[in-house]
């Protein structure tokens, strides 16, 4: 892939980045090159970002074993502007707004290269602090609930976790694909989950809902809480537990492989294009939306990775990075 010569005039950019692995205090603004354009690359000026649980564990945890030192960036979610596109892109063009993620953490930054198929066009109904939410979560919920759970008209789902990241989007989706959707939040965000399309939402400090007679198609773990084993019983048996957190423990996947009856399936999550013009159709046409909890000004890059570990938030939580071009700009 042949590399050109940045098109702006400066070479340097500000950044966030952890230099050292460990609490949020480590991240701090550092100079970096542009990134080089590339045939199938955009360069995007970064107008905001979102903090993903994510991301924390990446800036908290221990590096591989031969990874590269020297300061990385964190961020997944881009929302901003076209500045300029590789020789082989035709559908996006400088002076776009435009959202994605990548997995390869870039957005933390004044400007962030990205492939073209990883972009689509933001919705003229969100801000970009609006859009910041939506790429990461949104997909992962719909590829997980369409892809992986392949919901049906008419199923049964049930999301824990419905008043997070991916829950909250997830509760909308699983709707869009015409299944009848329980949420399990906490009581704050009982009210939420209901306003997003919920027809019944369960407190998690009041019920255990894996004590309930009730039987679902597609029990959808956004959390590290209920694990499969525990959520067998109130599955039918053609259901699917799906679960886009860390990979579950041993005892889930022996139970899945030697019981009958309900599968344990794993979803991960693949940046397209297609997916988020899918997801802007449905925005554009008021059938999905995304819950921004809180956002931060860039200088509280670290307080928003404290609010993400907290988690006690609803929704999304957005870090604004308009101002993150200042000569001098720090945390």
């Amino acid at each position: 892939m042949a590399a050109h010569t940045n098109p702006l005039e400066e070479t340097q950019m500000n950044a966030i980045v952890l230099e050292r692995h460990g609490p949020p205090e480590v991240l701090r603004v550092r100079r970096l090159p542009i990134p080089a354009l590339q045939d199938k690359g955009v360069l995007v000026r970064v107008r905001a970002t979102a903090v993903s649980p994510g991301d924390c564990r990446m800036r908290a945890s221990k590096p591989p074993r031969g990874e590269q030192s020297g300061p990385k960036r964190v961020g997944l979610d881009v929302a901003g502007e076209v500045v300029s596109v590789g020789a082989a892109i035709t559908h996006l063009r400088p002076g776009e707004r435009v959202y994605g993620f990548s997995m390869r953490s870039v957005a933390s930054a004044e400007y962030a290269l990205l492939p073209g198929s990883a972009l689509a066009v933001i919705p003229a109904s969100l801000t970009f602090q609006q859009a910041a939410a939506v790429p990461l979560s949104a997909t992962t919920a719909l590829q997980a609930l369409r892809d992986v759970a392949k919901v049906k008209q008419g199923e049964r789902v049930l999301v824990v976790g419905a008043s997070g990241g991916v829950g909250t989007f997830a509760v909308q989706l699983a709707r869009i694909l015409g299944a009848d959707v329980t949420g399990v939040c906490s009581a704050r965000h009982v009210a939420l989950v209901r306003e997003l399309g919920a027809g019944r939402v369960l407190d998690h400090g009041q019920t255990d809902f894996t004590r309930e007679p009730e039987r679902y198609d597609v029990v959808f773990n956004t959390t590290f809480a209920r694990s499969f084993v525990a959520c067998r019983q109130v599955l039918a048996r053609t259901g699917r537990y799906v679960t886009v957190a860390l990979p579950p423990p041993w005892v889930d996947r022996v139970a899945s492989s030697l019981l009958p009856g309900p599968r344990l399936l794993m979803a991960s999550v693949t940046p397209r294009g297609d997916d988020l013009r899918q997801l802007s159709a449905w925005i554009d046409a008021g059938q999905l939306r995304p819950v921004v909890s809180q956002v931060f000004p860039y200088t509280r890059f670290a307080d928003a990775h404290r609010a993400s570990e907290a988690g006690q938030s609803g929704g999304k939580l957005v870090v604004d990075m308009e101002s993150l071009n200042e000569a001098g700009a720090s945390l």
